[in-house]
């Protein structure tokens, strides 16, 4: 889709709402950050685009392409914000979600709590109907059976209701049926069947997923409704894309119909981001940290791209604890999020210990420094206090912070309690969130077999660039890289993103015993139903590029892993040259084999990808350089002095082409600040990204 107008790409956050436009013709961008409208973020998101239109002069009949990425679901799956939903499922399985995986995540603790589902059980129903598992109907479906249901259900005052019924991913004729009754006896309620969400093994996690979607399909709907029509209601006709969990674009159709892959919507753009940062600095291990003013999110990037897992788990009870929150499988870039961002509040505890997040402030009232109302210390506020920020050029001057505000709050909430200087007290504000956020990092990679140290740190988001130098040292990073515009991180990957489909279908079999037909008739499914929906995206057949995986494990076992098919078609003689790919990847993750063992397939797996919509040429910014680059000085406060000392502070846009910045020192951007720690160095390199350099603390 060849675009001469604008090109805009627009990113909710918990606390700021981002715009980064482009129009590729005249290389003209306009960049523009605004407080979140949580009370209808459809509104601040219009707010937003207008002002961002206003700073680059464009007109509505300019706006081309709208793309867009939020964290609507993930907030509302973490809040329990969504509608009142209902489960149907097999008779006999009306407790599915409250049995669970029926194991401890930690068999130790004796007090554990384990997150509540989505459905209470009181809404959970069961038809009468059997699929067996080869995919055969053992009983038919119970029309009286079914209309007790949908009468119940009815009486109930349900807005949404999940259908997940035993084995349907292999035959989905009783999820259809009675989806089809639903949605003609119960016109307005959502439906959201399994077999169209997740057609693969294992019932547990099918209707999580399925709830969940369920759960948030009316709000997503509406939200989408409400911005599609404020964009019209400004004149804007542009063609309108939404992010996806997995990295790539999709249009509201899609979307509509899966809210739920949007969970990771602008967390993924933003590792997107890092990903295209990386490639151009020639680093082929990437850590993306992205740390805005509510959450901070750290990703892998290997070869150029994200590391993606269709394992995920949203609200947590125990914030690194795998298995203490609602599995959703879904295609999602792999990240860890924390509730570790610039809003998040500062506390002294009954054991007089400081803690840090992970409630926020958010938007509203936000940080006391904003001076909307707010009386609770944040990360924000330790930073103003530090002097990292600059009271008078916070988002290029737009925002006033109020110093005072800042001061007081840190010192009735943290100083005092803890008999401290307001710096001593901000600066361990500052070192204990720095210190979660590497500590999330630092598990997260050894988690997967790999040493932080060794990686290159993208860092971006509001608060990422404030907090990467703390980050780094920590986890013993020597590089640092900041991209131009870090504040629009994830804004910027909307440009960068390829428009994507993930599809999957289950066939389980030994490679010796495999129906092959099967498998190439799934395949051909797959592929015309990604070519559909590409197409609805502006993606000719030729310019889609298609990836085949295998989910596979040694028979027996329960674990799979992900193993990429060869190109051309499968067939048995292809058994041995699969079996080798999976044994390959088996011993790189477990370091041994099991020979003597058949290797089984579960899941078949697709992944279509057409071109961005945008170009990373044409994003690329350099910076004119300018004699008077050094704008300022003022005091700052690092870990292991004893007060704060005059520190330079420069202008990001005076910066030219390998201009070098000796630390300690601040460089200021519209939309976020870098901070260079002492005895690094920072140099800008001729994509317009500031590369610091820790190395030179070591020695």
């Amino acid at each position: 889709m060849a675009s001469a107008g604008w090109i805009v790409g627009l990113d909710i956050g918990g606390t700021f709402t981002d715009v980064y436009m482009l129009e590729p013709g005249s290389g003209r961008t306009a960049r523009f950050k605004s407080l979140t409208t949580s009370e209808d973020p459809a509104r601040g998101a219009i707010e937003a685009l207008l002002g961002a239109m206003d700073e680059g002069g464009a007109r509505p009949d300019q706006i081309d392409v709208v793309l867009h990425a939020t964290t609507l679901v993930s907030n509302a799956l973490i809040e329990r914000n969504g509608a009142r939903t209902a489960l149907v499922t097999t008779e006999g399985f009306r407790d599915l979600l409250e049995i669970a995986r029926e194991k401890k995540y930690d068999i130790y603790d004796i007090f554990l709590e384990k997150p509540a589902p989505l459905v209470p059980r009181e809404r959970c129903y069961e038809a009468r109907e059997r699929i067996a598992a080869d995919g055969s109907v053992v009983e038919p479906i119970d029309e009286t059976s079914l209309a007790r249901v949908v009468e119940s259900i009815a009486n109930d005052k349900v807005e949404a209701v999940a259908v997940c019924l035993l084995h349907s991913y292999l035959n989905a004729e009783h999820e259809r049926r009675i989806g089809s009754v639903l949605r003609e006896r119960l016109p307005g309620v959502a439906v959201s069947l399994s077999s169209d969400l997740l057609p693969e093994m294992r019932e547990y996690e099918r209707a999580t997923s399925t709830t969940a979607n369920a759960f948030v399909l009316p709000a997503i709907d509406g939200y989408l409704e409400r911005l599609a029509s404020g964009m019209r209601d400004q004149g804007i006709t542009a063609s309108l894309f939404v992010m996806l969990s997995s990295g790539g674009i999709s249009t509201t159709d899609v979307v509509r119909k899966f809210p739920v892959r949007i969970c990771e919507s602008g967390p993924a753009a933003g590792a997107v981001t890092a990903a295209s940062v990386g490639n151009l600095a020639g680093a082929d291990q990437i850590l993306s940290f992205d740390m805005g003013g509510t959450t901070a999110k750290a990703c892998l990037i290997h070869d150029g791209a994200p590391v993606g897992t269709t394992e995920f788990e949203v609200a947590r009870m125990y914030r690194f604890k795998k298995g203490s929150g609602l599995p959703i499988r879904i295609p999602v870039v792999d990240l860890i999020e924390i509730g570790a961002g610039g809003g998040s509040i500062a506390n002294v505890d009954a054991l007089d210990l400081l803690k840090v997040g992970p409630n926020s402030a958010g938007s509203e009232p936000g940080p006391a420094c904003y001076g909307r109302g707010g009386e609770l210390p944040t990360v924000t506020d330790a930073d103003l206090v530090l002097g990292f920020l600059g009271a008078d050029t916070f988002l290029g001057g737009r925002m006033t912070l109020d110093m005072g505000g800042a001061r007081r709050a840190i010192d009735k909430h943290v100083a005092s309690p803890l008999r401290l200087g307001v710096e001593e007290a901000a600066l361990g504000i500052h070192a204990i969130v720095n210190e979660n956020m590497a500590n999330a990092a630092r598990i997260h990679t050894v988690e997967r077999g790999h040493d932080p140290a060794r990686y290159v740190l993208v860092a971006f988001g509001g608060a990422g660039p404030v907090h990467a130098y703390g980050v780094a040292h920590r986890l013993g990073i020597e590089r640092i890289i900041v991209p131009p515009s870090a504040g629009l991180g994830s804004a910027l990957g909307l440009h960068l993103a390829p428009r994507s489909y993930h599809l999957s279908r289950t066939q389980i079999g030994t490679l010796g015993a495999l129906d092959w037909a099967s498998v190439d008739r799934a395949y051909a499914e797959m592929t015309r139903e990604a070519v559909e929906v590409l197409n609805q995206a502006g993606v000719t057949r030729r310019d889609i590029v298609f990836s085949r995986i295998a989910d596979m494990r040694y028979a027996g076992q329960r674990k799979e892993l992900a193993v990429p098919l060869p190109p051309g078609k499968l067939t048995e003689r292809k058994a041995a040259s699969l079996r080798g790919a999976f044994e390959q990847e088996y011993e790189r993750v477990y370091r041994r084999l099991h020979e003597d063992h058949d290797v089984e397939a579960s899941t078949w797996r697709l992944v279509a990808n057409g071109p961005p919509i945008g170009n990373a040429r044409d994003l690329g910014m350099t910076y004119p350089g300018g004699a008077r680059a050094l704008s300022d000085r003022r005091p700052m406060m690092f870990e292991g002095w004893q007060t704060p000392r005059p520190c330079p502070v420069y202008q990001r846009s005076l910066l030219a082409s390998a201009r070098r910045v000796r630390g300690p020192a601040a460089i200021e951007d519209t939309d976020s600040t870098i901070v260079i720690g002492p005895r690094a160095t920072a140099v800008v390199d001729s994509h317009g990204n500031v590369v610091i350099d820790l190395a030179a603390r070591k020695a």
